[in-house]
């Protein structure tokens, strides 16, 4: 790495990490003042909870909003960095209003029970997003190329037609059956099939090195003209291994967008019939 890109990747280093600073120092003072004046109103004998209640539901809605902002990508708006940032410190300081509006209790009632569960879930999917968002996309590029997920169905047929025709050629010319056999029995299954949940969930390497490990044992009785295509086989099964991960992480990645949307909602939903209920049982009163 030349200097002039060290000092630039320093720089960029230093403007994150004040970003971040600034930020989390602008979201803990407005958690101290929404607390301050929370205790102020208890001390007059006045409810909080609806004080903390309503700048919690309005919280949400704006972190709601996150989603429609990415679909109308217009300059007046803000960027979508800036967006990212005031949705995930906002969500972040939701945990505050959360901790002053129940007050660090487990509520009793079916309603808020249930209101609970639905914030902490869709919090938790949120942490989950972003330590995701923020490392997956470095994992996959030590890919050294850069994937489309639509793609990756196409591109294993692509690989797994190139093995086939690599072997049945050179079974054909040579007349040697030893590494058709080797295909037929360790490769074509895992050329041809998925690789299955339990690889989205935790891929590992392990499949491809013992494949790997097997394909170089066995290179030991092949002739020249198989050991040729074995080469070209090592080649197509690191390049299976590669497609499988990026999809994998890809797959996360979606996975958790629509399981964090799909949490938002219901959790909006009975936010409000929450803060109805709630006015309707005071009496109407703010």
């Amino acid at each position: 790495m030349s200097a002039v890109a060290f000092d630039r990747t320093g720089l960029a280093m230093r403007f994150f990490v004040r970003r971040r600073l600034i930020a989390a120092a602008i979201t803990l003072a407005a958690l101290a003042a929404v607390w301050a004046w929370a205790d102020s109103l208890d001390n007059r004998l006045e409810s909080s909870s609806f004080f903390t209640g309503w700048l919690l539901l309005g919280a949400l809605l704006a972190l709601a909003l996150f989603q429609v902002r990415k679909k109308l990508p217009m300059p007046p708006l803000g960027s979508a960095a800036l967006w990212l940032q005031v949705h995930v410190y906002t969500g972040l300081g939701t945990v505050g209003l959360f901790a002053l509006h129940t007050p660090m209790r487990w509520p009793n009632g079916t309603l808020e029970s249930l209101l609970a569960v639905l914030y902490v879930a869709t919090f938790t999917s949120g942490v989950i997003g972003l330590y995701w968002t923020r490392s997956l996309p470095k994992r996959l590029s030590r890919l050294g190329q850069e994937v489309i997920y639509e793609r990756i169905a196409a591109l294993r047929g692509r690989l797994r037609d190139r093995a086939q025709v690599a072997v049945l050629s050179v079974v054909r010319t040579g007349g040697a059956t030893t590494l058709g056999e080797f295909y037929s029995a360790r490769l074509h299954e895992y050329f041809s099939a998925h690789r299955g949940w339990r690889y989205r969930f935790l891929p590992t390497s392990h499949l491809r090195k013992a494949l790997l490990a097997e394909l170089t044992e066995a290179s030991r009785y092949l002739s020249d003209n198989e050991r040729k295509t074995a080469e070209v086989l090592f080649a197509l099964v690191r390049e299976r291994d590669d497609l499988d991960y990026a999809e994998a992480l890809q797959w996360r990645l979606k996975a958790w967008l629509f399981v964090h949307i799909a949490l938002t909602y219901p959790l909006l939903a009975t936010a409000g019939l929450h803060a109805w209920t709630a006015h309707l049982f005071y009496g109407g009163a703010p």
